[in-house]
């Protein structure tokens, strides 16, 4: 009997000596990888296809380790607008950890980077449609802030419905006070008298 307890239990050593021999060990990403933006371009297109509008690295989840952000333009039968993509180094590979929904906006004459608010650690993506949508009859500017660490897009949608009227839509996700501090001044400097709008957009 107490052979068989020793036997047993010198192979349940032997499976946990196995077992913990086997861990995958932490494979850095390539060498300078993220401070070449050819290589950043091409590791989102092996990932999301050759349409590829945007991309960057910087600290999107932590103020320790790099990101990937990658935009595309969505035009199908039934689907117009832009979406992001955070691309992030996972069990020694790059992997898509995150998508936007589709998102109004286009690529086109937009302004669309990384920044960064003094007051929380991580880096954001920050896009502004311009004047690409003002041709429109209502004449439209949409800005998003997207917070990857949060996995959350925050929105403003601009509408200058007629001369003298001009309407602010803001998301109702809006929890961090001065991303809606920033939209409301950004857009107040050129229109004073703006009339501002929580709701889902």
């Amino acid at each position: 009997m107490l052979l068989n307890k020793t036997t047993i239990w010198s192979s349940i050593l032997l499976l946990l000596i196995v077992a913990g021999g086997c861990k995958k060990s932490y494979e850095p990403p390539p060498h300078n990888l993220f401070e070449n933006e050819q290589l950043i371009e091409q590791t989102a297109k092996d990932l999301l296809g050759e349409n590829i509008s945007f991309t960057t690295s910087g600290y999107f989840e932590t103020d320790s380790v790099k990101s990937i952000v990658a935009g595309k333009e969505i035009s199908e039968k039934n689907q117009w607008g832009i979406k992001f993509y955070l691309i992030s180094w996972v069990d020694g590979e790059f992997k898509v950890k995150y998508e936007t929904g589709l998102l109004n906006g286009s690529f086109v004459q937009c302004i669309v980077n990384k920044f960064k608010f003094a007051d929380i650690e991580n880096e954001m993506v920050y896009y502004n449609s311009k004047n690409y949508f003002l041709g429109n009859a209502s004449g439209d500017v949409y800005l998003h802030v997207i917070d990857l660490k949060k996995m959350k897009v925050y929105s403003a949608h601009l509408s200058v419905i007629t001369e003298g009227k001009v309407s602010l839509d803001l998301t109702q996700n809006i929890d961090v006070p001065m991303i809606k501090t920033f939209f409301v001044s950004y857009f107040r400097r050129d229109y004073p008298n703006l009339r501002i709008v929580e709701k889902a957009l």
